[in-house]
């Protein structure tokens, strides 16, 4: 594909990262998603079948952008692999739950398909979210998105936002095993969260949803975590910051701030949790918990993997590329620039005095 040339702009958020083929994946998942609510409806509507089994379907557009990406980018060897191995458990062992298929499949095909849509999220949100950020103490009055976006980031208002930077000369040369660590462990947080408060949560303990259907009921949903994590990532991997005099803040750590002081329903959880050993066996319980953590893992395990070995290199050379050339220095440059040294502890160094310049 040719590459497009870089507009020079002069605002932020004309920067696009989005390519042609993001845009014709994107609207394969909205289609998918759209027919398999549609589907869902239905079959709620006009069938007997469990709530918790239905609701699986949720997971089928994750599984055909999967397959979509396999083709385009031409992992012909990963593709069959990833068809081999839950055909042949189908096949070859006896008894195997379709759950369990299911899930081996998901692992290998469905999770392809969320970080894809992740990684497409992140280019249409990463220079939005900076140009928002960078005016953010500047404009005189904020929309309600803005506000959102100030708030999320927790932006402080005492700071001049103009000077966002970002490593615009970072290059990969393998996996950031240090940063996917981060990566994966606030991505099971997440989904563990999740996880327990929507499957052992008073409200699906009735007789429609009960807890020996949790696992099969929350299925559906523990596969969005990595959309709620995977991308934000980036404003970590290019270390996105605004300078100040002293300390800069990170725009990624303002994500966490905002998430710790929002982490007041994690005792819910334990309350959810103490609801449920009274309601159900200890060692049902204990078990569902085990196996929520193992499967939580793996999900996550999985999708970052493939995230930071097949997608997040080339975003990052795409969005330091661009930024390096739309904004080769920053936007608001000091005259005078503060080093680690003072010029009045060497000896015998003439200072000039900065007013025969003029005001700026």
């Amino acid at each position: 594909m040719k590459a497009q040339p870089i507009k020079r702009s002069a605002h932020v958020s004309e920067l696009s990262l989005v390519r042609e083929q993001d845009k014709a994946i994107l609207l394969i998942f909205l289609v998918s998603m759209a027919l398999c609510i549609i589907a869902i409806a239905l079959l709620l509507i006009f069938t007997e079948l469990e709530v918790g089994a239905v609701l699986l379907a949720i997971s089928a557009p994750f599984l055909i952008v999967g397959l979509v990406t396999y083709v385009s980018t031409g992992m012909w060897k990963m593709l069959l692999l990833a068809i081999v191995v839950p055909a042949a458990a189908f096949f070859l062992i006896d008894a195997l739950p379709i759950l369990v298929i299911f899930f081996i499949a998901f692992l290998m095909i469905g999770c392809v398909g969320v970080v894809s849509v992740s990684a497409i999220l992140q280019r249409k949100v990463f220079y939005l979210v900076i140009s928002i950020i960078e005016y953010a103490n500047i404009k005189e009055k904020l929309s309600l998105f803005e506000r959102l976006v100030v708030f999320f980031f927790n932006v402080p208002p005492d700071i001049d936002t103009r000077k966002i930077t970002m490593d615009y000369n970072l290059k990969r040369s393998g996996i950031p095993f240090r940063e996917m660590m981060g990566t994966m462990l606030f991505a099971f947080l997440v989904g563990l969260s999740m996880w327990i408060y929507l499957s052992m949560n008073p409200a699906f303990m009735t007789d429609i949803i009960d807890l020996t259907e949790a696992p099969i009921f929350v299925f559906s949903l523990v596969m969005f975590i990595p959309l709620i994590v995977l991308p934000w990532t980036p404003f970590k991997s290019l270390n996105v910051r605004i300078t100040t005099n002293h300390r800069d803040f990170s725009i990624y750590g303002g994500i966490l701030e905002t998430l710790r002081k929002m982490a007041i329903p994690i005792f819910a959880v334990f309350l959810f949790i103490m609801i449920a050993l009274n309601r159900s066996n200890i060692a049902h319980v204990m078990g569902f918990i085990g196996l929520s953590v193992a499967f939580n893992l793996l999900v996550v395990a999985a999708s970052c993997i493939i995230f930071y070995l097949f997608f997040e290199p080339g975003f990052v050379d795409d969005a330091a590329s661009k930024w390096k050339i739309f904004r080769p220095v920053q936007m608001n440059m000091e005259l005078e620039e503060k080093g680690k040294i003072d010029a009045k502890d060497l000896p015998g160094t003439p200072s000039r005095d900065l007013s025969d310049i003029g005001d700026l």
